[in-house]
């Protein structure tokens, strides 16, 4: 179980970098009818050039954007801002479309306005370019944040240079005229022909390291489908199609282009988003079909359909104004996943952050019926992944310092810093290690000891809750001593748990998860007598996650007042129930206390072991679920194999 307890606005603020100040100059220019007025409700859309300064301008326009108070008097966000940088993938516009739907200001960031989502279009009171950087801007940037010596010529010779070379030259309490310097010996080197990589090889299934299941049965496809080539076994025996989900960046697309290299079949790359792009429903709808003709054609083949979730869920679209276009779009996919004729030689495989609000039908034997996590690399899977993108730069040693300063990245965060740590050993003409991999890591923020103690209590009142109850069973508890800055909200300690196999889930059972997922705080209250905001703020937040619980108990399940059961609508289900009814949230608010007050309770009665623990995790980081099953004098229990963090 994850939680966020780390509040960044207590972490040391970064300095603030001549790239930010000059992108600001950029985005105010474009912004100024706006910004006169503080009261303006809007969305714009700013198209910029280069996908890799997206970082500046998004910091550009958070300073400018900035409030007293980061909501209104209704809850709501006052500002949000946020990018796009893959519209043909639909990668990140969900997620943008998310963040921007209750901010009173927002600005989105992208890097073309081809495929553009009819949402992003429909949401954009403003669209516009915003203006390359000039030499003006630098002088305007070098002004605001006080740095000397700047002229109009060194002004026009940093316009020639990407923004993250001129932040890596533009160090603190470094002179303008070194950073020039560097800037220009940097250029000098550049210019020399650099010899050409060989083409890299088609990464196979068998080579890849980290995909768990997923692994497992893109084998066993390989298998069958070389057996189907071979008319051992005919279609009906091979599996028609699965849906992998995970994180973003745990490597879905490339999880199906190894699986097409070790199937030695064609892979064709299509999404919601692409069909979108040709025109409305009735082009949409041709391109759908174009698809699987073309896979058909290439037969066997792979068909892989990436962001699978934009499709949707029928039934949730029910109070939507384009439910007929939604619907007659699932209706579509649905006659081409499963047509008359049936698909022989077609594997569909979908890719998804999000498998909730799917619609069921797609999912369904026949279709994409199996559902397959691809979770984040765990410690041996991160080291491998990482070993793999430094080719012939690997190094030796057990890479220690890069695995603790690694947990709950992605592979493609390891992608990344492979290739910047490449990147930065070729600028220096030096080989690649262990310190230059961390140079390039985002800088960490070490806990202080308040914080770091404040943590352990959570995480331990979370555990011992657990324990006692007996819901679910503990497999082990950790914190996190430091954390990356510079990347919002994160996890600083988790607690994780596997379920018992056998376990009859009554009332009962939903209640002990409550006061478990309110243990945190619990423990906060008993020590301190009050609590922090770790606890939610997050959609996978204990509050947010409890919440949800005790909806389900009064709606879905029949334990509340009424036997009648209500699903709800829209991405959050849950939350649309409370909105729209007042006494469904006392009851949700009067089980929360109830369980609230029952785990301080429980804590209470068990300082002494609360103090244990606390210190265990402090000195040591990490404890196992049997040693504090020990301190609490509870048994073992059985539990399923795979482990799921809730």
């Amino acid at each position: 179980m994850t939680y966020n307890h780390l509040d960044t606005a207590k972490r040391p603020k970064s300095s603030f970098s001549l790239p930010v100040a000059v992108a600001k100059c950029g985005v105010r220019s474009i912004l100024r009818p706006f910004l006169k007025k503080p009261d303006a409700c809007f969305v714009a859309v700013l198209l910029i050039e280069d996908a890799d300064a997206v970082t500046y301008y998004e910091h550009a326009a958070r300073e400018l954007l900035a409030t007293a108070s980061p909501y209104d008097e209704h809850g709501y966000d006052m500002f949000a801002v946020t990018s796009v940088t893959d519209n043909d993938d639909f990668a990140s516009d969900r997620n943008a479309c998310s963040k921007i739907r209750s901010a009173r200001r927002a600005v989105v960031f992208v890097v073309t306005l081809d495929g553009l989502s009819s949402d992003l279009a429909l949401a954009a009171d403003y669209v516009a370019k915003v203006p390359r950087a000039t030499a003006v801007h630098y002088m305007a940037a070098a002004s605001e944040i006080g740095l000397s010596g700047m002229t109009t010529e060194t002004a026009a010779f940093l316009t020639q240079h990407c923004f993250d070379d001129v932040k890596m030259a533009f160090r603190p309490q470094r002179p303008l005229l070194s950073a020039v310097r560097r800037l220009r010996r940097q250029a000098q080197l550049e210019r020399q022909p650099e010899p050409v990589a060989e083409a890299t090889a088609t990464l196979r299934l068998e080579d890849m390291h980290g995909y768990g299941q997923a692994k497992d049965w893109g084998l066993r496809l390989a298998e069958d489908i070389r057996a189907w080539k071979a008319r051992e076994i005919g279609w009906e025996d091979v599996d028609r199609g699965a849906l992998v989900y995970g994180p973003p960046g745990c490597g879905k697309t490339s999880f199906a282009k190894a699986l097409a290299a070790s199937c030695d079949v064609e892979l064709v790359l299509a999404s919601a988003a692409r069909w979108q792009a040709k025109g409305h429903l009735g082009d949409l709808l041709k391109a759908m079909r174009a698809a699987f003709d073309e896979a058909r054609k290439k037969s066997p083949a792979i068909l892989f359909l990436d962001e699978f979730d934009s499709f949707g869920d029928r039934d949730a679209l029910s109070d939507n104004g384009n439910q007929d276009y939604h619907r007659q779009v699932i209706n579509g996919l649905l006659e081409c996943l499963d047509p008359s004729e049936g698909r022989e030689g077609i594997v569909v495989v979908g890719a998804t952050n999000n498998p909730s609000i799917i619609d069921r039908a797609l999912l369904r034997p026949g279709r994409l019926e199996t559902l397959i996590e691809i979770p984040l690399p765990d410690v041996a899977a991160r080291v491998s992944i990482l070993r793999h993108h430094l080719r012939d730069h690997a190094f030796g040693g057990d890479l220690a310092r890069f695995v603790s300063a690694t947990r709950g990245w992605s592979g493609a965060d390891i992608e990344k810093l492979a290739r910047d740590a490449r990147r930065l050993s070729r600028r220096r003409k030096v080989a690649l290690s262990e310190d230059l991999l961390l140079e390039v890591m985002p800088k960490r923020y070490v806990l202080s000891e308040s914080e770091l103690r404040h943590t352990a209590i959570h995480e331990a009142g979370h555990a011992i809750v657990a324990v006692v109850l007996a819901c679910d069973v503990l497999k082990h508890v950790h914190i996190d001593r430091d954390a990356a800055l510079g990347v919002g909200a994160q996890s600083v300690g988790m607690t994780v748990f596997e379920p018992e196999v056998g376990r009859v889930k009554t009332v009962s059972y939903y209640d002990d998860r409550i006061a478990m997922l309110l243990g945190g705080i619990a423990a906060e209250t008993v020590v301190y007598g009050c609590h922090a905001d770790g606890a939610g703020g997050a959609p996978s937040s204990d509050l947010v996650l409890a919440s949800d619980i005790a909806t389900k108990l009064e709606r879905h399940f029949g334990f509340g007042e009424v036997l009648s059961v209500e699903l709800g609508k829209g991405d959050r289900p849950l939350e649309y129930l409370r909105d729209r009814d007042p006494e469904l949230r006392s009851l949700v608010d009067a089980r929360l206390r109830t369980q609230f007050d029952r785990a301080v309770a429980l804590l209470s009665e068990r300082r002494q072991e609360l103090d244990h623990l606390t210190e265990a995790l402090v000195e040591k980081g990490h404890v196992i679920g049997d040693e504090v099953r020990a301190l609490l004098g509870v048994k073992s229990r059985n539990t399923e194999s795979a482990s799921v963090r809730t």
